[in-house]
Parts: C-alpha cells; sequence; structure tokens
C-alpha cells in the first residue's frame, strides 16, 4: 500500500484534486454561512438554524440516497451535485452582493445542499472502489482524510479574511470550487455506471433500504463497529464542546480557546500522513482497538486538569489515530461489500454511525451546567470505554486483518 501506484492513477487525482478544492471552498461557506445570517437576522439562535437546516438534509435524505446511489448512474450523481452546488451557493452570492439575501434562503441552500450531500456522499464511495485498486484503498482514504484536515485548517481562517473583505467573496469561492470540481469530475474516464441490480429490475426504494439495512447487520463485524461508533462519536462531540464551553466560561481567550481545534486539525493532518503505514504494518482490528482507547483515555484525562495547554495537547494526540482507524474500517466495509450495495451500505453505517451525534452539543450544556465541567467529561468517558470495551471483547474486529489480505469482492 503506497502512493505510488495512486500517483500514476489519473483518474484517482482529477477525483482527489476536484475533492481539495471543494472541501476548501465548503470549509469557508460554512463556517461565514452562520455570520451571514447572524448579520441578518442579529439573534444568535436563528444563525444557529443554519447549520441545523444542512445536517437536517443530510439526515433526512441519508438512508433513501444510499438506495438512490444503487440505483443511478454514479457519474451523473456526482457531476449533478457539483452544478447544484455551484448554483446554491453562486445564488447566494449574487443575493448578498445585490443585499437581498434572506435568512429563509439561506435555510433552504442549507436544506438542499445537506440532501445533496447525503446522495453524494455514498456515490463518491462507490465511484472510489472502482477507481482505485484494492491495494491502494487504505491509502486513497488516508489522503481524503488529509485533504479534510488541511480544509478545516485553512478554510476558517481564509473565510474570515474574505468575509471581512467582502461578505459573497467566500461564497462566490466555494461556487467556483463546485465547477472546478465538475470538470474534474467529467473528465474521469472511468464509466461509473449504475450497479446491476441482482433481479430483472431495481427494488423499490423502501425495500431497497430494508435490504442495505439487513446485509449490514448481518456483517457481526460492520454491526459491531457502528454500534460503537455511536458511542464514540456522541461522547467525544460532547467532549469537546464541554472542552470550549468551560474554557470559555473560565476566561480563557478566544484565540487560546480556538488552538483547541487547530491542535486537532494538526494531529488528524499527521495522523494521515502516518496512516498509510500504518494500514501496513499493523491489522485493521488492533488499529480499531487502540484507536478507540486512545481516544478514551485522552478524552477522559481532560477531567483532570484545567490547565489551557493540556486542554489542547490531549484532544490533538486523541485524533491522531482516527485517519488510520477510519480509513482501514471504511476500506475494510468497501472492499466486503457487493457493488450493488456500495451506496446502501455506506449510507446506513454512516446513518447509524452518527445518528446521535446531533444530541451531544445540547446533552453537553445540560451536563455542564448541572453537573460541572469534571463530571460532564468523566460521563462522556465513560461512554467512550463503553464503545472501547464492545471493540475489544469482539472476536470479529480482532479477527479484521490487514487491508491487503482481505480478498476484495468484484
Amino acid at each position: 500500500m503506497s502512493a505510488r501506484g495512486l500517483l500514476h492513477n489519473g483518474d484517482y487525482l482529477k477525483l482527489l484534486t476536484g475533492q481539495t478544492v471543494s472541501s476548501l471552498g465548503s470549509a469557508m461557506s460554512s463556517f461565514v454561512f452562520t455570520l451571514l445570517g447572524l448579520a441578518i437576522t442579529g439573534s444568535p439562535v436563528q444563525a444557529g438554524l443554519v447549520g441545523t437546516a444542512s445536517s437536517l438534509g443530510t439526515v433526512l435524505v441519508a438512508l433513501p440516497g444510499g438506495a438512490l446511489a444503487d440505483r443511478w448512474s454514479r457519474r451523473r450523481i456526482l457531476v449533478g451535485y457539483t452544478f447544484l452546488g455551484a448554483f446554491l451557493f453562486g445564488s447566494v452570492a449574487v443575493a448578498a452582493w445585490l443585499g437581498h439575501l434572506t435568512l429563509p434562503h439561506l435555510l433552504l441552500v442549507g436544506l438542499l445542499n445537506g440532501a445533496g450531500y447525503a446522495l453524494f456522499m455514498p456515490a463518491e464511495s462507490a465511484a472510489l472502489r472502482e477507481i482505485v485498486a484494492p491495494e491502494d484503498i487504505s491509502t486513497a482514504l488516508a489522503a481524503s482524510h488529509g485533504r479534510q484536515n488541511v480544509a478545516g485548517l485553512a478554510g476558517a481562517p481564509l473565510g474570515g479574511l474574505l468575509f471581512s473583505i467582502g461578505r459573497a467573496i467566500p461564497v462566490a469561492a466555494d461556487a467556483i470550487s463546485y465547477l472546478v470540481m465538475a470538470i474534474m469530475l467529467t473528465t474521469i474516464r472511468h464509466p461509473l455506471p449504475a450497479p446491476q441490480p441482482e433481479g430483472e429490475a431495481p427494488e423499490p426504494i423502501l425495500k431497497a433500504i430494508r435490504s442495505g439495512l439487513a446485509w449490514l447487520f448481518r456483517q457481526r463485524d460492520l454491526r459491531t463497529i457502528a454500534i460503537a461508533a455511536t458511542l464514540l462519536n456522541f461522547a467525544a462531540n460532547g467532549t469537546i464542546l464541554v472542552l470550549i464551553l468551560s474554557m470559555q466560561q473560565r476566561g480563557v481567550r478566544p484565540s487560546v480557546i480556538g488552538l483547541l481545534e487547530t491542535a486537532m486539525g494538526v494531529g488528524g493532518l499527521l495522523g494521515a500522513f502516518a496512516a498509510p503505514r500504518l494500514l501496513a504494518k499493523y491489522s485493521t482490528g488492533k488499529i480499531t482497538i487502540l484507536g478507540a482507547w486512545v481516544v478514551t483515555v485522552t478524552f477522559a484525562a481532560t477531567a483532570a486538569s484545567t490547565l489551557p495547554a493540556v486542554l489542547i495537547v490531549l484532544p490533538a494526540l486523541a485524533v491522531f489515530l482516527l485517519p488510520a482507524l477510519n480509513s482501514g474500517l471504511f476500506g475494510y466495509q468497501m472492499l466486503i461489500t457487493p457493488n450493488n450495495l456500495q451506496g446502501r451500505a455506506q449510507s446506513a453505517f454512516m446513518f447509524m454511525s452518527n445518528g446521535a451525534a446531533p444530541l451531544a452539543p445540547f446533552l453537553g450544556g445540560v451536563f455542564l451546567g448541572t453537573l460541572g465541567a469534571r463530571t460532564a467529561l468523566l460521563l462522556f468517558g465513560a461512554l467512550l470505554a463503553v464503545g472501547a470495551v464492545l471493540l475489544t471483547v469482539s472476536r470479529s474486529i480482532r479477527a479484521i486483518p490487514l487491508l491487503s489480505d482481505v480478498e476484495a469482492l468484484p
């Protein structure tokens, strides 16, 4: 598993280039969308609805999106979403430039873009499985984590700078980034057609969704991972929120609090560089268990200190193994999933593992307000430990081998 094969894969390089440019644009626009909502309404509550609209669109379309990704041409889904994004964010930029931007406009764009992403995500995963050789899957997924961390590190500062020059500029830049991605996708040579149905005709949508969920639950290892990931994602998101709010309550400067996410981005980026070597040397099962315990121990340890430097370093250490963990698990899932179920398996897994995550900010605030920071952090740490134990005691998880030893379905 090395980057050498990927460097000679023209279609993969086009996909990665388009994804990188679009990720940077999306990081900028997601940062300034709340600022736009606040500038329009003057209400932090109403401005927060903008991000909620995007998440709501993704959740509502997640399962049917996977079914459609296994029914429609994946090339058309990918290209169609990029043009949709260019139109949606272009409309926001034009409305802001003309002085006619409204909150309902922002909410509608967030909702539609979130819904489109729920369809794009499983189609993109299935396309990557077609474009990249099985032995290069883990490296390709690690590179994807790397570009996301780079976009996260650069997107917010760049978006803030452009926003200070003109409110419409960062959103216009995002619209252009979608067009760049569209150009990259249209030049990919792989046909990426719709997968062939098992029967004479595709299943009805509801039956197709049930088929995807049923297949996922029959895989003992994937089922265990999805359940554990629900706990880990929920508790990790809650921990980060409590850390940020508790530092704010203690009067820590906002610039110092901002270093928390910066440090996590750096930790994730370094982990993405290390992921291919780790996955080539250690089995995916071992990395999964070790990564879960590293997250558990480092996040739980934040309850023992109030020093900002300690609270910034520990989360950065926590996320170091996540690129290898996620790349290994998603790579394993992609390799053992039949082509006609790629979209549904991906969307079902993501829907299950992230289903409880939206509750984390709310309960994190409740725990912090009623129990205090230390107790809240320990409660979330206990949930992390439960998830890590589930993975550790599972024979099917411990048995997941090196990705290079996984026999890929044709």
